[in-house]
């Protein structure tokens, strides 16, 4: 369930009167191809690139980003909200014609890249933030596949994001338990005789 403040209530229950701004923020952390160093990109639904203060995903303090603009981002799929644990997968599309896309998908690595996904109010009048609100998404890049438009079209890139939290659950661990692994931990001897027990055959139920 997401928490509402008092301020972002306030600017729903007015918005018939006063108008009501949506804006969704989109973050991606990736790797950067030359330095293989973690990079952040702040994208968003406006034409002014401007600073935003947010919840991090990461550790849920309010962080000032830089989002860029310039219609950069298109479009954002609906955010699924479910309370079970199946993997959604939210879809972004992004300009293929502006810059700071192609740094993102040229530059950077994007390949399992961190993603947060914001959905923020602003004042019709102001201009500012209502609230600092908490990503409504957090999850990983599955797929960016870059659309190359016919002469005249509109090409764009999308990015395929499923869930974190959801996935990291459903991944299974390459990394057997064995002898080897568990001496490691300050001399565990607890496999020491598994490899010589597993052929053992008992006889339950009978005298040996």
């Amino acid at each position: 369930m997401r928490n509402v403040t008092a301020a972002l209530l306030t600017a729903i229950t007015n918005a018939r009167e006063n108008g009501i701004v949506p804006r969704t923020l989109i973050y991606v952390t990736a790797k950067n191809r030359v330095t293989g160093l973690p990079e952040s990109v702040g994208i968003w639904s406006d034409h002014e690139d401007a600073n935003i203060t947010v919840l991090s995903g990461t550790t849920g303090l309010p962080v000032t980003r830089l989002y860029y603009g310039a219609r950069a981002l298109l479009e954002v799929s609906e955010i699924p909200r479910v309370s079970d644990l199946t993997i959604q997968t939210v879809t972004i599309s992004l300009s293929q014609i502006a810059n700071v896309s192609q740094q993102l998908v040229r530059e950077y690595d994007v390949r399992l890249a961190k993603v947060e996904i914001h959905q923020v109010l602003l004042d019709p009048k102001s201009g500012q933030l209502v609230s600092v609100e908490a990503p409504v998404f957090l999850g990983e890049v599955d797929g960016a596949p870059i659309t190359t438009p016919a002469v005249g079209g509109e090409g764009s890139i999308e990015l395929k994001v499923i869930s974190d939290a959801i996935s990291m659950l459903t991944r299974t661990n390459p990394r057997k338990s064995s002898y080897e692994a568990q001496k490691r931990r300050q001399g565990d001897e607890w496999g020491l005789y598994s490899g010589t027990v597993a052929t053992w055959k008992i006889p339950w139920g009978q005298k040996a």
